[in-house]
């Protein structure tokens, strides 16, 4: 019957209406979810049917759900949020270093370097002055200590990197298992036949960003719609199935070099291969503590640390190189005493282990000042020792002070570059946040117009149905 045609008609009719009126109200309840992607139904007719060589239809039906998610967007996005987490990760730990540095003040090594060589030319004016001897013991002292104080820190922050490196890869390990565990929910709705569950779609969107913050990553697509993550060639996880990553710290036999770095491992913890991330938190944390707070630098990168080792060993050497020839006030001869004046070590001379000679601290009239004995006013080996602050060969062709300032100013250069790719990658990727909001974000005004298209569309399938029961009714009656 006709009728009955025209039910079925108007219960396909509800049904669609109803799943449109669904999609649109969910849709408006995650206006504000993070990552969301609108979604709607993609309505066709049904098959006609052939009636007394006519082809009438048979109503509607929803044919799928589409969501606007565009990988092309997604990629790029992750690409930057990479870059902008290891720049933000930069500029943190370069911040960090330059308070511990603290420079430029009084305490600073710059400034405190420049008192020391300053109080051997003022010791040059009155070579027999013990307050001005002493006054060389002074900055002799602050200057070491400094160099022991920024050393220890300098250390002490490397090894607390560390920690955070072991937090980061406990929040990847996470997110990698979570990662998975969506992949089997999206395989299973495949399995039964259903189009993938876009809700976990968005939720694995969401946590590849993350897991973008931490590394650089790259995501390939299987036909049943799960995700196959690489960290830089390295593959950690693979369909339904994933691997955990662990921080390892290698000690080179050789000169005792510390060397941190991320290994893929199996569920017996047999290590698979290494991970090298080029870009995110982890690779900038690496980056810091096998190179620029590294003393043992094999790499030749700029090491913050081997740059002040390189300067306390030839602070000593070029000192102790001068002062051995000379004689102190009590010194009678014929040969100078040879006395150093910091303490010689055993082994390399660090910012760490810098000393003075028990001899010179204990007693300031054996700074060796004179070039003969038995000359109270005699100042030449002061003036050698002032005048190693022009000297251009100290270090690298460079005079002490401009050492220091060339030192600092690389961490400088390192903070700037890290602070402008902040800047950069950041706009970038809110441009790209931007265009993608733009074409998967859900829009209130083309909701609110969904809302009443279903609402007027419902509305009248059911007078449709009305019309119906009321055009039986008169049948059966008439039947009657």
């Amino acid at each position: 019957m006709a009728e009955l045609s025209s039910l079925e008609i108007s219960k396909r009719a509800l049904l669609v209406q109803r799943m449109g009126l669904n999609l649109t109200s969910n849709n408006i309840a995650n206006v504000n979810t993070p990552n969301y992607s609108r979604r709607d139904a993609v309505l066709q007719e049904t098959s006609p049917h052939l009636n007394s060589g006519t082809f009438l239809g048979t109503g509607v039906l929803i044919d799928k759900l589409r969501s606007y998610r565009d990988e092309i967007f997604d990629k790029e996005i992750r690409i930057n949020i990479s870059r902008t987490a290891g720049f933000e990760t930069d500029e943190i730990l370069i911040r960090r270093i330059e308070s511990l540095l603290a420079e430029p003040t009084d305490i600073g090594l710059n400034e405190l370097v420049a008192k020391f060589f300053n109080s051997f030319e003022e010791l040059s004016l009155k070579p027999d002055n013990l307050a001005n001897r002493q006054n060389v013991l002074s900055n002799a002292k602050l200057l070491i200590d400094r160099l022991h104080s920024t050393y220890n820190q300098l250390n002490d922050f490397r090894e607390s990197l560390l920690g955070d490196l072991s937090q980061k890869i406990e929040q990847a390990n996470k997110l990698i298992q979570n990662i998975t565990s969506i992949n089997k929910n999206i395989a299973n709705s495949k399995s039964v036949g259903a189009v993938e569950a876009q809700t976990y779609i968005d939720q694995r969107a969401e946590m590849l960003e993350q897991l973008s913050r931490l590394f650089n990553i790259t995501v390939t697509y299987e036909e049943n719609g799960t995700s196959n993550i690489f960290i830089n060639g390295m593959n950690v996880i693979t369909g339904i199935n994933y691997n955990t990553l662990r921080l390892l710290v290698d000690v080179n036999a050789l000169n005792g070099e510390k060397t941190a770095r991320v290994v893929k491992v199996d569920n017996k913890n047999n290590i698979l291969g290494a991970v090298n991330p080029n870009n995110g938190e982890i690779a900038s944390l690496l980056r810091a503590y096998n190179v620029l707070l590294d003393e043992r630098d094999s790499t030749n990168g700029y090491s913050i640390l081997k740059s002040l080792n390189e300067f306390a060993s030839t602070l000593v050497q070029k000192v102790n190189s001068i002062t051995i020839n000379g004689y102190g006030l009590d010194d009678i001869g014929p040969n100078p005493p040879g006395r150093s004046f910091f303490e010689p070590i055993i082994g390399p001379v660090t910012a760490g282990n810098i000393k003075l000679s028990i001899e010179i601290e204990n007693n300031p009239k054996n700074i060796p000042v004179s070039d003969s004995p038995m000359e109270p006013g005699n100042n030449a080996i002061a003036l050698l020792l002032a005048k190693l602050s022009n000297d251009n060969t100290f270090l690298t062709g460079q005079t002490p002070a401009n050492y220091i300032t060339s030192l600092l100013g690389q961490l400088g250069n390192i903070g700037y570059e890290a602070i402008s790719g902040r800047r950069i990658s950041g706009l970038i990727s809110e441009q790209l946040i931007s265009q993608r909001e733009s074409i998967i974000g859900v829009n209130l005004d083309e909701e609110a117009i969904n809302l009443i298209k279903f609402q007027k569309a419902f509305e009248a399938a059911s007078r449709v149905v009305n019309a119906t029961n009321e055009l039986l009714a008169t049948i059966i009656n008439l039947g009657r």
